[in-house]
């Protein structure tokens, strides 16, 4: 039977960030019952938590799995991504990779592009981003940081793939500048022995 911890680690990897009071609402436990489950996790090195405000509501406590918590649930894909860039590489060499990650990257630019439409707004465009991301697995979010704005990646579901090819970063990177129209800077980063990859965007 699975117990409560296990509970904890699954709800989060299938529902991204959650504050302390959901979390325990879906746990069937108290608040308290879920904090001390939730600081177990975390002295594990499992789970993070961070403060959220919304609105002019309190700030709240929300919980993330850490990497070694993702870890918890490998990814099926992760071997044939690394053997299909290997294979590219061999077969077309390393310009026929950066081909590979150019003509993906334009296409998730275009995607980008498309949804946030032409919002001038700085902060709305960030928001949308972040949104697009959450839906692609990188349990994005975004906060707002004095005349900046953080982009933060709580997950990255092609970790293993930009592993072995950091092109993929990099080309990410490019596409957050040009999709925001901004300056962005990565400031953590998962493949640096980051918990997180985290981007800076400042207004041009």
């Amino acid at each position: 039977m699975m117990g409560e911890n296990e509970k904890a680690l699954l709800i989060l990897k299938r529902n991204g960030p959650m504050p302390l009071i959901a979390l325990a609402k879906e746990l069937g436990l108290s608040t308290e019952g879920a904090r001390f489950h939730l600081i177990k996790l975390a002295n594990e090195g499992l789970v993070v938590a961070s403060t959220e405000v919304k609105g002019r509501g309190r700030p709240q406590q929300v919980w993330a799995l850490a990497p070694a918590g993702h870890s918890r649930f490998p990814d099926a894909h992760a071997e044939i991504s690394v053997k299909l860039i290997n294979k590219v590489r061999t077969l077309f060499g390393e310009e026929g990779l950066k081909s590979v990650i150019a003509a993906n990257a334009e296409e998730s630019k275009e995607r980008y592009l498309k949804n946030i439409g032409d919002d001038n707004e700085l902060e709305s465009r960030v928001r949308k981003l972040a949104a697009l991301r959450d839906q692609e697995g990188y349990m994005a979010r975004y906060e707002k940081a004095g005349e900046s704005y953080l982009l933060i990646e709580d997950h990255c579901p092609i970790c293993t793939a930009a592993t072995a090819c950091q092109g993929f970063c990099k080309a990410e990177l490019n596409i957050f500048r040009e999709v925001l129209d901004a300056k962005v800077n990565r400031v953590e980063h998962v493949l640096n022995d980051g918990r997180r990859c985290t981007y800076k965007v400042e207004p041009k």
